[in-house]
């Protein structure tokens, strides 16, 4: 269990920092982003066109750590997302490790308009829980829905070889700030 102080210590670290060089463009960044109603359907957000960032820490629970990451439309029309990131660990050196992410909850339509946000969680079980020979992970790389170009920030991990011990729910609309979002 010596892994839990661990990985609790850089995750806390990591989010620390991130937050703090974070925070400053929140307020601009932090407009709402929409659930999709009615058939008029937005072009799927351009890679190029997103913003991959940290959201507020959301802490730690009975060997999980919870994760929000923010996606932002920097472009000048609406676009949408539908469904799940690929979410995926890697070492140092820029190589996968572990497993990538399982899904979990409902896949729902997200429109962006242009400076909206919308935001996931990503959960990571402690991996000594998992598995006996953790590895280390240096950074998540994360491809938003639709897109096959992926963004990557720093969040230390302990990862299993042959399982997974993340998960990740489905795009919500709004950016996952304590006051601007209710998912």
């Amino acid at each position: 269990m010596k892994g839990i102080p661990l990985i609790r210590a850089r995750l806390a670290a990591g989010a620390g920092v991130a937050v703090a060089a974070i925070l400053l463009p929140t307020a601009a960044l932090a407009s709402s982003g929409s659930a999709a109603q009615g058939s008029h359907r937005a072009a799927t957000c351009a890679a190029d066109k997103t913003r991959l960032w940290y959201g507020e820490p959301v802490g730690v629970a009975a060997g999980h750590s919870y994760v929000e990451f923010q996606l932002s439309n920097t472009s000048r029309s609406t676009c949408s997302f539908f469904g799940y990131p690929g979410v995926s660990a890697l070492n140092s050196r820029g190589t996968e490790v572990g497993k990538p992410a399982r899904h979990a909850g409902t896949k729902i339509t997200v429109r962006l308009a242009p400076g909206a946000t919308a935001h996931f969680v990503l959960t990571i079980t402690s991996a000594p829980l998992i598995c006996a020979h953790p590895v280390s992970a240096a950074q998540i790389r994360v491809f938003p829905p639709g897109q096959f170009h992926a963004q990557k920030l720093p969040l230390a991990t302990e990862q299993c070889v042959a399982r997974s011990v993340m998960s990740v729910d489905a795009v919500h609309p709004r950016a996952g700030i304590p006051g601007f979002s209710s998912t």
